[in-house]
């Protein structure tokens, strides 16, 4: 970096660090990097903007455009997009093969910020202006971020150029900034040795004006998830192009070992817990810890920070509100499906699908749609809007339409704000529910929303007015880092311990046996709609299965349609196997992303992915 350029503005956007009190609310213009060195609150500065380049999947990380709906959760099998205008949620008779670029960070973007954090460590560690223990705590600091631009690309990517030093351009020697690929194992290796000492450099506890800037927790953290990563990689991926990508069998163990390790010590630091200041309300205590205000909870190991004032608001609540409740437009967002609702289980133990008829085949009649999801995990209630569930003093409403007296069903053709009506017997009836019902609109086509994050307090429903915090680390990920890593291991007894500590927390019957499967369905349930299921599919290498064996291909997404029958004024449910979202492909080399045509250009050195051309 030749200077910077520090504002006022800059200084108090800061997204994840609380930063006001390590800068004076002074306005600089631009900045000299001889000034800069020498003034420890302008150091502080650049390091604001190094915690601003950070690629996190939070509220509003969205494939190309938000109005598309991609985000990590809808390319799972945890929801889809409600919106029918991007292909891969219209024409339910196409298929949707999932894209060359899907969440793509180009080095061109991510390299630039990767050189930020390499010349910021050269500059501070030569800084006569810092003390010796301000030199100690920035480095680790700057390292932890730079491994997590790493983390960032090599779950995309595999290998990627390792560049620890900032390069300098020679416009007479330009062959010098052409860095190959490394291999992929080398790039984890990277992160872990990095995390690892990064995390000694770090306190155990921030100060209260740092208290969002990254700890010892959260280095260890990423170390945790990326070794678990790498492990997975190595046990189930294969290798290609001489390790560029792929990890050797032979290193899951010591990767899976790592993941363990780290994580038992995170468990052991003493400073964090499980959420649980509501146990006599399971669901409602899982609600809370997601919600505004409610970041600093003693669960959230590092966390992003949202504020409006600052002009750091985000999205999310305006995007996904269900449909009556999102004050004119957008709303609506993520529709999770049946297959993600049948996931949860009953707190008896049953796993089952829902009951919607007798032995017979009869249909099951209920008073209220909200009965027929009764008795499953307290989790359920907390994540997903059903049919019947009540939010801000009324209820979520999607009726697919109406029976009457001759038995005829009066099917509901658009959105709610659409005219559903139909008149029998000289009664108008309305044949949708307020939030929908239709295969048509923007409401949601499989009867559902997702409630995890949405604030039913907010009042200003416009874009940017949100400020729930986003949790890149939490505890309960770290629980289940541990409990996969020890299955591993063959560490069953640990493991089982670790994912019941999860499921007491969450109200649900504690089991007394474990296997992978039970670990992985654990880590479904809790981790839902949270960013991880798309990558946890990667990294097990079950994305390319057919939907069946519990992959993507295939997958759609099934919905539940509740009638109305105004007979007995009661409520019938079936299965909606043809909401009209595209089935889809995804293949063998998508668990990689293609580099982008003008990365590959500009680098002749680096080789494509397999399976793809420029």
């Amino acid at each position: 970096m030749k200077l910077y350029k520090v504002t006022v503005f800059a200084i108090v956007s800061l997204i994840i660090t609380a930063c006001n009190d390590y800068l004076e609310k002074e306005s600089f213009d631009i900045i000299t990097p001889e000034q800069v060195w020498k003034e420890p609150k302008l150091i502080n500065g650049v390091m604001v903007n190094l915690y601003d380049g950070l690629q996190l999947e939070d509220f509003n990380y969205w494939y190309r455009d938000a109005w598309r709906l991609q985000n990590p959760s809808t390319m799972s099998d945890e929801a889809q997009g409600s919106f029918q205008k991007d292909p891969l949620f219209d024409n339910g008779n196409a298929t949707y093969t999932y894209e060359d670029y899907l969440f793509e960070q180009k080095f061109s973007d991510r390299y630039k910020l990767i050189r930020n954090c390499n010349d910021f460590i050269v500059q501070v560690e030569t800084a006569v202006s810092l003390s010796d223990a301000d030199k100690t705590l920035l480095l680790a600091e700057a390292r932890f971020l730079r491994a997590m631009h790493y983390f960032t690309l090599v779950k995309r990517y595999g290998g990627v150029p390792l560049v620890t030093e900032p390069q300098e351009y020679d416009p007479n020697n330009l062959e010098a900034l052409m860095v190959p690929r490394n291999k992929e194992v080398e790039v984890y290796d990277f992160i872990v040795k990095e995390c690892r000492e990064a995390a000694a450099g770090l306190p155990l506890r921030r100060e209260a004006s740092a208290k969002y800037r990254t700890d010892r927790g959260a280095a260890l953290a990423l170390c945790s998830r990326a070794a678990l990563y790498a492990g997975s990689i190595a046990k189930y991926g294969s290798v290609q192009l001489d390790g560029v990508v792929g990890i050797p069998a032979s290193d899951a163990t010591r990767f899976f070992q790592t993941s363990y390790d780290v994580s038992s010590e995170i468990l052991s630091l003493g400073v964090y817990a499980l959420y649980n200041k509501k146990p006599d309300d399971r669901s409602q205590n899982y609600c809370d810890m997601f919600l505004k205000g409610n970041g600093d909870n003693g669960e959230y190991i590092f966390q992003k920070q949202y504020n409006v004032a600052g002009g750091k608001g985000h999205d999310w609540d305006k995007r996904n509100a269900p449909f009556s409740f999102r004050a004119g437009g957008w709303g609506c967002g993520v529709a999770p499906t049946l297959e993600m609702i049948e996931e949860y289980e009953c707190t008896d133990g049953v796993a089952e699908p829902l009951r919607i008829t007798d032995s017979q085949g009869t249909s099951l009649r209920f008073e209220d749609p909200y009965e027929l999801f009764m008795g499953r995990d307290p989790r359920l209630y907390a994540s997903i809007y059903l049919p019947g569930s009540p939010i801000k003093g009324s209820v979520m409403e999607w009726r697919r339409g109406i029976i009457d007296f001759e038995g005829n069903r009066h099917i509901a053709t658009s959105q709610p704000d659409g005219g559903n009506q139909a008149e029998i017997g000289g009664v108008v009836y309305s044949t949708t529910g307020k939030d929908g019902g239709a295969d048509a609109g923007d409401a949601s086509k499989t009867g559902f929303y997702q409630k995890k994050f949405f604030d039913e307090t907010l009042t200003d429903m416009n874009m940017g007015k949100s400020e729930t915090p986003w949790p890149v680390f939490r505890l309960g990920e770290i629980y289940l880092n541990l409990a996969e890593a020890a299955m591993e291991l063959g560490k069953n007894a640990e493991a089982l311990q670790a994912v019941n500590s999860i499921r007491e927390r969450a109200g649900i019957f504690l089991l007394t046996n474990i296997d992978m499967a039970k670990v992985r369905h654990e880590r479904k349930i809790e981790l839902a709609f949270e960013g991880h299921r798309f990558w946890d599919m990667k990294r097990w290498r079950i994305a390319h299965l057919d939907v069946e064996q519990g992959g993507l291909n295939g997958f759609r997404g099934t919905a539940i349609y509740p009638w109305l029958d105004i007979s007995d004024n009661k409520f019938v449910f079936e299965r909606g196997y043809n909401a009209p979202k595209q089935r889809r492909i995804f293949l063998e080399k998508n668990y990689y992303l293609k580099i982008n045509t003008d990365d590959i250009n500009s680098n002749p050195k680096l080789v494509q992915n397999p399976g793809y051309t420029n």
